[in-house]
């Protein structure tokens, strides 16, 4: 539905061009001029005509094109890609990670994202700042969209005078204006219809907003409507449940049945209302309002990203709070020009400076004005050549405007970096081409906060598309797109916050290249964790299936040998096993033999033991028998008799303890062979 000009945005937006309008023209001014610096228009006084006070046409030499052409293509070469990956170590998050990772490199390469950026990056390089919008495209695919970006230049938006951070966060607002045709028109809204006439066409669009547009311009009579966007901050309330006992929140789209069930199980849990922030779209053609929409995409945030240089936020002055490369060089950029020209002005008075003629020398005065080369003068017959002419001599060039110029192109590549940023004075002529990128990469350092800023840029763009795509796209449309089975925590929007953060990491044309070369650099640091074949199944060779035929071959060959030498290996074992258990049978026997010696010699050794008890018993009897026989004796011979005795006793019972003893250590020494060798057969 339409609303006329005269609604409350429509006068919402006039406000905001009143309070804004006269700050940003200061910045706006000084990025058009820097534009034209860079494009080539260089004459400050006169950038329409490019010519001086005396009309003479003013050449310009443009070295501000090379310094950005520079930088912009070391970063062209050296692009970062967009990944997400898991902030745990948990699997699960980890495939979640990879899934969404893996669309969004396919959305970035449908839509040339990366190419964007870069344009974008070059924008920011010229005038200090640009933004890239980010919307969803749902004319082809109405249910799950695309994701398209564009690059919007200086003369395009007005926005928040006050923001600084680099996500927007503190940004309010943001208003951006384009010019489309009828046609366009009819594209983006197809529902209008019969109202497009009531909108005002052609020049009834130039409504004095934002001139720096070049449509604004050069419109003519082309029929062309003003097409602006209106993004603002706004909140909305929010149901979340809160988890007292460890002050966890979530969000909560269930109903109060549910949330009964859930408090059964945990009475810590509580319902609470809170305002989130959120955007709000309103879109105008030629100032009438013909859609707004709360939260479009799904997203609470603005989805812009800004694409900034320089930014110096605590500068009063608009003029200089956002500016690029160029700003710093362009005085030195037409001081370069001015003195270019006056020194060919000079060289160009070197080939005629003038003719000092007698009156009534030559034949037709007026040849003396003849200029350029080859010309004749007519003297008459009277005239001396050597005295009636005379030529002016031109003034010397000095060597000291030789050496300014060179000082000053100096000066403009040492504004913006060092030498080594533009691959000048490398040394030999000769120097390999890995060095001299390597010495360029090291002149980066000076321009590190330039590329961080970038850095930082797509990294807010990619949680922008992560957020889009779990907000607009259906599973089946993931699956397609992955080729496989979407993880239960794709669509978690939790998921997230706490388990994913978005990095950059090198760019590569498709997510098999980006495998490929995360493989590559894994095996390097770790060799045996990848083996070749997944290397060849994941590289995009040309040819690859050949090479994965010829690798096959190979590996079933060295498959079928390896399994030769363990058949081999497999017989030599059983070989020297059937060896061993023969040389351990040896020892047993061995062993058992000198088992039955030792039980022989401790028989041997008993019955001498006995042997000598009877013998000592006997030798008892026969004491006895002299006892009685001496009773009748004296008591002297009585008591040489008993210690006689006493001391055959004990000379016996000492040879008895000698005899048992060596019996033992025999016996000893037989078990410790035995045991020796039933170890040795035992080790074989």
């Amino acid at each position: 539905m339409i609303t006329s000009s005269s609604n409350p945005i429509a006068k919402e937006l006039e406000d905001r061009w009143q309070e804004s309008n006269a700050l940003w023209q200061q910045w706006q001014f000084e990025a058009d001029r820097d534009t034209k610096m860079m494009c080539g228009l260089q004459d400050y006084n006169n950038n329409s005509l490019n010519v001086n006070m005396r009309n003479q046409r003013q050449l310009q030499f443009n070295k501000i094109l090379r310094v950005v052409n520079m930088i912009d293509g070391f970063q062209r070469d050296n692009r970062l890609a967009t990944k997400i990956t898991a902030g745990d170590n948990d699997p699960d998050t980890g495939e979640t990670a990879d899934q969404r990772s893996e669309v969004m490199t396919w959305c970035m390469n449908q839509d040339n994202t990366y190419e964007k950026i870069s344009d974008s990056n070059f924008g920011s390089l010229t005038c200090g700042l640009n933004l890239l919008s980010v919307w969803m495209d749902f004319r082809e695919d109405p249910k799950n969209g695309q994701i398209k970006t564009d690059r919007i230049p200086f003369s395009a938006f007005l926005m928040d005078n006050y923001w600084t951070k680099q996500d927007l966060s503190d940004c309010d607002w943001i208003w951006t204006r384009k010019y489309i045709t009828r046609p366009q028109l009819q594209g983006l809204f197809p529902k209008l219809g019969k109202d497009i006439p009531t909108l005002n066409q052609g020049y009834a669009t130039k409504d004095g907003k934002f001139q720096f547009l070049a449509q604004n311009w050069y419109q003519y009579n082309q029929e062309m409507y003003a097409y602006d966007e209106y993004w603002k901050k706004d909140y909305r309330k929010k149901r979340r449940i809160l988890d007292k006992s460890t002050g966890e929140v979530i969000d909560w789209n269930g109903t109060k049945e549910q949330f009964q069930i859930m408090q059964r199980f945990n009475p810590n849990l509580d319902i609470i209302t809170v305002s989130v922030p959120t955007v709000r779209l309103y879109i105008l053609v030629n100032n009438h309002v013909v859609y707004e929409e709360k939260s479009p995409y799904g997203l609470d945030r603005l989805p812009f990203v800004p694409f900034v240089c320089y930014h110096y936020p605590e500068v009063q002055n608009y003029s200089y709070r956002y500016q690029g490369v160029v700003r710093n060089i362009r005085d030195s950029q037409v001081e370069l020009n001015r003195r270019r020209n006056v020194l060919l002005d000079i060289m160009d008075a070197q080939i005629q400076s003038g003719l000092m003629v007698k009156e009534d020398a030559l034949v037709n005065p007026e040849d003396a004005f003849f200029q350029g080369p080859g010309k004749i003068l007519y003297f008459k017959q009277t005239a001396n050549l050597g005295t009636d002419q005379v030529i002016i001599p031109p003034p010397p060039v000095a060597q000291g405007w030789m050496e300014l110029i060179a000082s000053i192109e100096k000066e403009v590549m040492d504004i913006v970096g060092p030498e080594e940023l533009f691959a000048q004075n490398m040394g030999a002529k000769d120097m390999s081409g890995i060095m001299m990128k390597l010495k360029m990469g090291a002149g980066q350092t000076g321009l590190r906060n330039i590329f961080d800023r970038l850095n930082l840029s797509q990294k807010i763009l990619g949680e922008i598309f992560d957020d889009l795509i779990v907000n607009n796209f259906e599973e089946g449309h993931v699956e397609r797109i992955i080729g496989k089975k979407v993880s239960p925590y794709f669509f978690d929007k939790a998921f997230s916050k706490y388990n994913c953060v978005v990095e950059e990491t090198d760019l590569t044309s498709t997510q098999r290249q980006l495998k490929f070369l995360q493989a590559v650099q894994l095996k390097q640091i770790i060799p045996d964790s990848i083996d070749d074949a997944y290397l060849l199944e994941q590289s995009t060779l040309s040819g690859k299936k050949e090479i994965v035929e010829a690798a096959k071959q190979r590996a079933q060959q060295a498959a079928q040998m390896n399994e030769a030498m363990q058949q081999q290996q497999m017989q030599q074992a059983k070989i020297l096993t059937r060896s061993l258990e023969a040389k351990a049978q040896n020892d047993f026997a061995s062993a058992e033999e000198k088992i039955n010696k030792g039980v022989l010699d401790i028989a041997a050794a008993q019955e001498k033991s006995s042997q000598a008890v009877h013998e000592r018993a006997a030798a008892a009897l026969d004491n006895a028998k002299a006892l009685h026989e001496i009773k009748d004796m004296g008591e002297d011979r009585l008591i040489k008799l008993a210690t006689f005795i006493v001391d055959l006793q004990q000379k016996q019972a000492s040879m008895q303890q000698s005899q048992e003893a060596h019996a033992v250590e025999q016996s000893l020494a037989l078990s410790g062979g035995v045991e020796q060798s039933k170890l040795k057969s035992q080790t074989a």
